[in-house]
């Protein structure tokens, strides 16, 4: 019997097949998943092997889960729109279930605080790779310039204001500096 007469489409796929139903996330990446039906982006952590339901997408990750960020010793990264966290460092979440996040804000993130490896939520980036402290040698100094008001111990800081960080020391950065020049004495 002929059956040219049939097309390879009598049984049509209603399932979208463009992305993968399930990836295994080793330990130490991660992935992003949109709720199409909440729209809220979610943070799935390795080791497991995450089913994608038909009402998800996945937004970060969907080729290979990301690896997270490992700092170092005595190395810094920086993360712009960082999310918001309670007392005890966990993330906070909104009345929808969506992380809190600090929009146009930016945090460095330190070795000391982040001993392991660590992801980066939905709505976060990263701004800066991880890269070493900077080492003031003796008779060098840093000119810092205060990018925006802040407290430094008792004294108030203006934007605009200059001082020297002053050498031999480790520069640990901050949001409210920039380190205009290095001097040598």
């Amino acid at each position: 019997t002929n059956h040219n007469h049939l097309s390879n489409n009598l049984y049509p796929l209603s399932i979208n097949m463009s992305q993968k139903n399930s990836i295994r996330i080793p330990p130490y990446h991660y992935i992003h998943v949109l709720d199409r039906n909440s729209n809220v982006t979610r943070l799935e952590i390795g080791p497991q092997t995450f089913i994608r339901q038909d009402h998800e997408k996945i937004m970060t990750g969907a080729d290979a889960p990301v690896a997270m960020i490992v700092l170092p010793p005595r190395h810094y990264c920086e993360i712009a729109d960082p999310i918001v966290k309670d007392k005890d460092g966990n993330p906070t979440f909104d009345q929808y279930g969506a992380i809190n996040i600090n929009h146009g804000e930016v945090e460095i993130r330190f070795h000391e605080d982040y001993t392991e490896p660590f992801p980066i939520y939905p709505g976060e980036s990263l701004r800066s790779k991880p890269s070493p402290l900077l080492v003031v040698k003796e008779n060098q100094a840093l000119k810092i310039e205060a990018s925006r008001n802040f407290k430094k111990g008792d004294k108030e800081v203006v934007a605009g204001d200059e001082w020297l960080f002053k050498g031999p020391a480790t520069y640990y950065p901050r949001i409210e500096e920039r380190v205009v020049t290095i001097v040598e004495s």
